[in-house]
Parts: C-alpha cells; sequence; structure tokens
C-alpha cells in the first residue's frame, strides 16, 4: 500500500489504506443491515437479531470518501485539457462494467429462479438502470438492482466534477461545492419534477464534505493521534446522538456530517504500516464494490438454505449472520480478483491506446 508523501506539505497520489479499511467497514455495514433486513421481511424473524440497520450509514461514508478520493486521485488531471474526459472514461471503466453485469444478471433471475426472484422488471426501468438515469418503481427510485441508486447519485457527482476538473483544483472545489449546493438549494425551495428532485437530495452535500477534507489532505493538513481519535470518538458519538434525537432529518446531517469527521480522524495522519487485519481488511475495501453490487444476490442463495435448515434460536441467528458476511465476503474478493480487477484493466489498457491514438502529432 502506497503511503503519502508530506514533506513539502503535499501529498503523492498512493492507495491510502486507512481509506480502504473504511470502505470495508462501510461495506460490510451495508451487508450486515441487509442481512437483518432479509430476516425481517422474508424470513419473518422481526426480532431476529438487534438494531443492525445502522449499517446503512455505510453508504454515507461511501459518499463522504467517495469525495475525497477524487480531490486526492484527480491531482495530475486538474488545469488539463483533456482532464475531464480522462476523469470520465476512467469512471466508467471503474463503475459500468461489474454494475452492467449484475444489473443483468437481476434482470436474468426471475427466468433463471423463478422460485426465489418473483420480482420482473418493465424495459424502461431496465434502460433508465443501465443509463444511470433514476427512474420510479412502485417502492421508490431504485434501479433493477436496488442498492444501485447510490450510484445514480454517484455518477451525477462524477459529471458534476468532471466539468470542473479543467480548472485548478482549490478552484474546482469551489466549483463543485457552488454546483452541488445550489443545486440542493434549488430542490428545497421549488418542488421538481424526477429526476430533478432525486439529484437535488441534501445526501449530494456529503460529496461536498468529502471534496473538502480531500483539498486539505493533499495540501497538508494533519492532526495528531489524540486529535485523531477525538474526531472518531465525536463523529461515531455525534451520529449516535443525531440518528436518536433527528431520526427525520436529512442523512446529511444525521450520517453525513459523522461520516466526515470519522473519515478526518482516520486519515488525516502518518500512513502507517498496516498490522494483518488492517491487511486484510484492505484487501476487503477493494473488494468493496463487488461486495456492495452483489451481497444480495448471495443473500437471498444463503437465505434458501436456511430456510431449509432453520434459523429458529437466537444462537442460529447469530451463526448464519456471520457465516453470511463471511461468504459474501469471499464471493466479493473471488469477483473482484477473477473479474473486476482484469476487466477494468484491459479497459485502462484499451483506453490508453485510445487516447494516445487521437492525440495531435508534435510539428
Amino acid at each position: 500500500m502506497g503511503r503519502g508523501d508530506t514533506t513539502s506539505g503535499r501529498t503523492t497520489y498512493g492507495v491510502l489504506p486507512s481509506i480502504q479499511v473504511l470502505r470495508a467497514v462501510a461495506a460490510i455495514g451495508v451487508a450486515m443491515s441487509h442481512v437483518q433486513l432479509d430476516l425481517r421481511t422474508r424470513v419473518g424473524l422481526p426480532e431476529a437479531l438487534p438494531y443492525l440497520d445502522v449499517g446503512t450509514a455505510g453508504v454515507d461514508l461511501f459518499f463522504v470518501i467517495s469525495g475525497f478520493i477524487m480531490v486526492y486521485a484527480s491531482g495530475p488531471l486538474f488545469q488539463s485539457a483533456d482532464g475531464s474526459r480522462v476523469f470520465f472514461v476512467r469512471r466508467l471503466i471503474r463503475i459500468v462494467p461489474l454494475y452492467w453485469v449484475c444489473t443483468t444478471l437481476y434482470l436474468a433471475f426471475p427466468i433463471l429462479a423463478p422460485t426465489i426472484a418473483r420480482t420482473t422488471y418493465d424495459l424502461d426501468l431496465a434502460i433508465a438502470s443501465f443509463l444511470f438515469i433514476p427512474y420510479p418503481r412502485p417502492d421508490g427510485m431504485y434501479p433493477v438492482v436496488g442498492q444501485g441508486w447510490t450510484l445514480n447519485y454517484e455518477m451525477f457527482f462524477y459529471s458534476i466534477f468532471a466539468l470542473a476538473v479543467v480548472l485548478p483544483r482549490r478552484l474546482a472545489v469551489v466549483a463543485v461545492t457552488v454546483a452541488l449546493t445550489a443545486i440542493v438549494c434549488i430542490g428545497f425551495l421549488f418542488a421538481l419534477p424526477q429526476p430533478l428532485a432525486f439529484w437535488a437530495n441534501p445526501i449530494m452535500l456529503e460529496f461536498v464534505l468529502g471534496c473538502l477534507l480531500g483539498l486539505a489532505y493533499v495540501e497538508g493538513a494533519r492532526f495528531g493521534l489524540s486529535a485523531r481519535i477525538a474526531l472518531v470518538v465525536g463523529g461515531l458519538s455525534l451520529w449516535g446522538l443525531l440518528e436518536t434525537l433527528e431520526p427525520g432529518s436529512p442523512s446529511f446531517m444525521t450520517r453525513g456530517i459523522p461520516a466526515a469527521l470519522v473519515l478526518a480522524g482516520a486519515v488525516f495522519g502518518q500512513q502507517r504500516q498496516v498490522t494483518t487485519t488492517g491487511r486484510v481488511l484492505c484487501l476487503v475495501g477493494d473488494a468493496s464494490y463487488a461486495l456492495y453490487l452483489f451481497h444480495p444476490l448471495f443473500i437471498r442463495a444463503l437465505r434458501e438454505i436456511a430456510l431449509r435448515t432453520g434459523v429458529a434460536t437466537p444462537m442460529a441467528q447469530w451463526l448464519y449472520l456471520m457465516i453470511t458476511l463471511v461468504a459474501v465476503t469471499a464471493a466479493a474478493l473471488a469477483i473482484h480478483y477473477a473479474f473486476e480487477r482484469p476487466i477494468t484493466r484491459v479497459l485502462r489498457r484499451l483506453g490508453r491506446k485510445r487516447m494516445l491514438a487521437s492525440a495531435p502529432m508534435a510539428s
């Protein structure tokens, strides 16, 4: 894992182990909450486990991380004439292949396993899902892959960021901040039609928090260990407090701001050599996208097995949770190494060749 070089007050663009660990924690948290949701709604065990829906806060952490990484990793692209195109192509290569494969599996699942999957999808929803356009379903603004609603926000954020990359880094962050804040304010003041209302959700401001933290980090901001611990503890405490006192408030406030504090505490220090546990979590962090996308499919399959073997006792339910988390994580790692990494490598190589071929010849 790479380390940031802060000798000049700025940083290089290697992989940050702490970010990978946070990605792993976020993805496992979301999967954990969905295991409980599945037990509650599909198995009929509403009291099977303690309240694990808090794991859905992993989504907010993902959004803050995304804003941070876009600023941190896009250093060479700022003020580049081709920066916008390169940035967006890289994002498409990173996001599209695995998501399209997952969406295709969801569309095929009712045909391949009709006794397990009873949901069918219309053509308009399928097309909108492939294009990352929010489209209404009877149960809400969800694409074919339900958890893909977050990617509809991600792709909108990437579009705004791609336009801003042509500016110097500081101005780019200001431009993204102003643009997303203005969109959210317009959504607050006016009743917008869909999908504009979807994109005007205050949750978009979580990307802004990440961008601001990313700018502070690359410009050399660092904290001592005590301050970082205080930030993490403060973020977790604030999250618990706001979830209790303001349960109906926007996610940006109850989860986004605490997630930003946790990220700052985890990242804004020297990136030390990681422990064995840290290395394992970094591997899971590498596969967090696959874990996030595919875990519901594996939860469905394991549920069918569980229904035939019994999960009636509290101990069995805890065992089921642990086995399911291990299984979906192992499956995600397999998908990451067998498909995601190879296809990403191939597409990046092809992308570089095309960009070199289209570059003007020196006179």
